[in-house]
């Protein structure tokens, strides 16, 4: 029974675990269940777990007996102590009504002392002060007073002379003032002496740092006339070695925070002397230090710029730091200080910004044309473009090249390394402008140096070099291989734009939104874009023009008629596959100009050039392909140099030029189908888009046509018509 207790009280014991051990200890050797062993065994288990139980009930009764006599013991005790509180709260509600009534009779007493001792004092302190002011009025400089010869003393010949002067100040002004006037002199004299002799005891305090004597003695002069000279006098003193570092700025804010608790403890209005110990570093520090530094501005636009904006940055810092001061009720105060520091340096800024700006800029366009050793020349589009197309209307009907086309030996003349220097003169020159100018004078000055900034990266660098490269295209009537470099302009144009309009956003957008500048910028930015674009444009179209004229040139000159009308016997040593000479040199000369122009665009635009270029290619091949008679042997060739044209067509990724150089292909098989198929094909879904009078057109082309036409349903039906 004992062991099953204690198997029982463990806290991982289990009762399924705990029969599953009973009924395997019946097993008997052999390993098989005895039932009858093991019935007895669970009798037995099951009584001695009886025992337990009632052992454990007994147990249970017993200590529910301990616990509610212990309960009733402390109820009994708890009434007892409720009783006791009640009676405490009782006795302190009749000791306060008694402390009330002390308090009043105690107070009532107070009044009634107060009102006889106060007149007694006051007529002691009237005696005494007309005692002093007796001998004031004594002939002779000689005090017989003690109190105005003892050092001891002095804060109570201060308090005595104080109340003196305010007695002779009502004498000097009545109708016998001049029976008072030479004690009045000596009262005078006697208060700015003792007024002396406070602030120097106040100064001597000051460097043996004795806060409370200097608390006394500031308290006493606070009544004073030079009570402004011993807090002069502390400041001074106070700032003393307080500036160490190379950079005054750096100890405005220590030598603040170490000054602020003194201040605090000994002055009675310590946010007026806080006011007046931060206006002396403004004035005597801070206003030194900013008149050293730009008092060579004439000299050094640049230089004088840059320490102007640090130092009106580094100063704006420290009124800020400086918020969390109490500098009296005036809340503009700091902001006024710094204005009367830099108002003479701030009223011409802007000119100034404006003049640097230009002058930096010229200069960075000077030294990038001085160093490709480049002459800046005066260009004008429209007499440019006039002299272009006349020498190229003479050119092609004399058949000489009389234009003179200078490209410069592929020179785009833009640099994104000029661009981003102007972009980054006009960023600091925003940066500045929104720093130094007025709130209301921000939006106009942010305007004028985004002039500035689209006069010399757009109109001076940009549109010259677009200028140079739209005059450096080549004609489209060139003898030889033309050399188009204005793809590369393209690219660079592209760049330094996007680097300008992200300028506009990032710099110039904050600060003239939401005010009328905003229009007026946005117009002139979209009116110089619009120009630029409408000059890349035209320089696109030239260039184009220029592939496309010389695509026309190399076929006319590499392509003859016999070439085409050869003999219908085929040879067997000639390989019928290869493209012609001529189509090769196109097709190579077209990959180079399309991969400058990937190369130099993206998106939609390099879409809709390749589509302009493959169009242009495909007119040009077709009234090629019109001028010829072709054999069957010379329409295998046309057919073998139309599918190379396909071939490079299709690098385009073009769905819209890859059906037309389809359509073309199936135009050029009509010259190589048998007779008796031509009716057939002639009629095929892919060419039944065009016209009969084109399909027509292509088999006319055949040498065989007499014969060809007479399998074609549709040759009658065309002649009637």
């Amino acid at each position: 029974m004992t062991e099953y207790r204690r198997e029982m009280e463990q806290e991982t014991y289990s009762p399924e675990e705990f029969v599953e051990r009973l009924a395997w200890s019946t097993r008997t050797t052999g390993g098989e269940f005895d039932p009858e062993l093991l019935h007895n065994t669970f009798s037995e288990a099951i009584s001695d777990l009886q025992g337990i139980l009632e052992m454990q009930r007994l147990k249970c009764t017993q200590v529910e007996g301990i616990f509610g006599k212990e309960e009733q013991n402390l109820r009994a005790r708890l009434m007892l102590l409720l009783h006791r509180n009640g009676t405490a709260t009782e006795n302190l509600s009749v000791l306060e009504k008694k402390v009330n009534s002390v308090a009043t009779k105690v107070v009532h007493l107070g009044d009634q002392l107060e009102s006889v001792n106060l007149p007694r004092e006051r007529a002691s302190e009237a005696a005494k002060l007309l005692k002093h002011l007796a001998d004031f009025l004594q002939p002779g400089t000689v005090l017989l007073s003690d109190l105005f010869r003892d050092k001891e003393k002095l804060f109570e010949a201060a308090e005595i002379i104080q109340k003196l002067q305010t007695i002779a100040q009502d004498l000097s002004t009545g109708g016998t003032s001049a029976r008072f006037e030479a004690a009045c002199k000596k009262i005078a004299q006697k208060y700015d002496e003792i007024e002396r002799a406070l602030i120097e005891e106040f100064v001597a305090a000051q460097v043996v740092e004795d806060r409370d004597r200097m608390k006394q003695i500031a308290h006493i002069l606070y009544n004073f006339k030079g009570y402004s000279q011993c807090v002069n006098a502390f400041i001074e003193q106070s700032q003393i070695g307080g500036f160490k570092a190379k950079d005054v700025f750096d100890d405005v804010i220590p030598l603040c925070d170490l000054n602020k608790p003194i201040i605090d403890h000994v002055f009675p209005n310590p946010e007026h002397v806080m006011g007046k110990f931060v206006l002396h570093v403004f004035h005597v520090r801070i206003q030194e230090t900013v008149t050293a530094q730009l008092y060579d501005r004439q000299q050094n636009q640049d230089k004088f710029l840059k320490n102007l904006s640090s130092l009106y940055s580094r100063t704006r810092k420290v009124v800020n730091q400086l918020e969390s001061f109490d500098l009296g009720s005036d809340s503009s105060f700091l902001e006024k200080i710094t204005e009367q520091i830099f108002r003479k340096h701030l009223e011409n800024y802007i000119r100034i910004e404006i003049k640097c700006l230009e002058t930096k800029s010229n200069r960075i366009l000077s030294l990038y044309y001085d160093a490709l050793g480049h002459q800046k020349r005066q260009l004008q589009s429209s007499f440019q473009d006039f002299r272009r197309d006349i020498q190229a209307v003479i050119g092609a009907r004399a058949n000489i090249n009389i234009a003179q086309i200078e490209n410069f030996g592929g020179e785009t003349f833009l640099s994104e390394e000029v661009a981003i220097n102007l972009l980054q003169e006009s960023r600091m020159g925003y940066s500045r402008c929104s720093l130094l100018s007025q709130k209301s004078e921000i939006a106009n000055n942010a305007a004028q140096i985004f002039e500035i900034l689209t006069q010399y990266l757009i109109k001076e660098h940009v549109d010259y070099a677009l200028e140079l490269g739209l005059q450096g295209i080549p004609l489209p009537d060139a003898k030889a291989q033309p050399e188009i470099y204005f793809f590369d302009i393209v690219k660079s144009c592209n760049a330094i734009v996007h680097l300008y309009e992200k300028e506009f956003v990032d710099s110039l957008l904050p600060l003239v939104t939401a005010t009328p500048k905003l229009p007026e910028c946005l117009d002139k930015k979209r009116a110089i874009l619009e120009q630029i674009e409408i000059k890349l444009d035209a320089g696109i179209d030239r260039a184009l023009d220029t592939i496309a004229g010389w695509v026309k040139i190399v076929l006319q000159l590499e392509h003859n008629k016999k070439e085409f009308f050869k003999s219908e016997t085929f040879n067997d040593n000639e390989n019928l596959n290869t493209v012609s000479p001529a189509c090769s040199k196109v097709v190579r000369f077209v990959n180079i100009q399309v991969s400058k122009m990937k190369d130099s665009m993206d998106g939609k635009n390099i879409e809709a050039v390749l589509m302009e270029l493959g169009v242009r290619i495909h007119r040009v091949i077709y009234e090629h392909l019109l001028m010829f008679q072709y054999s069957s042997v010379g329409a295998f060739s046309v057919i073998c140099d139309v599918g190379e044209y396909l071939k490079c067509v299709k690098e385009f990724k073009i769905p819209m030029l890859n059906k037309i150089f389809e359509t073309l292909r199936a135009l050029c098989n009509l010259l190589i189908i048998l007779p008796k198929d031509l009716n057939k094909h002639f009629n095929q879904e892919e060419l039944m888009c065009l016209d009969p009078g084109i399909r027509m057109s292509f088999v006319q082309l055949r040498t065989d046509f007499k014969t060809a036409r007479l399998h074609l349903n549709t040759v009658t039906q065309i002649s009637s018509k």
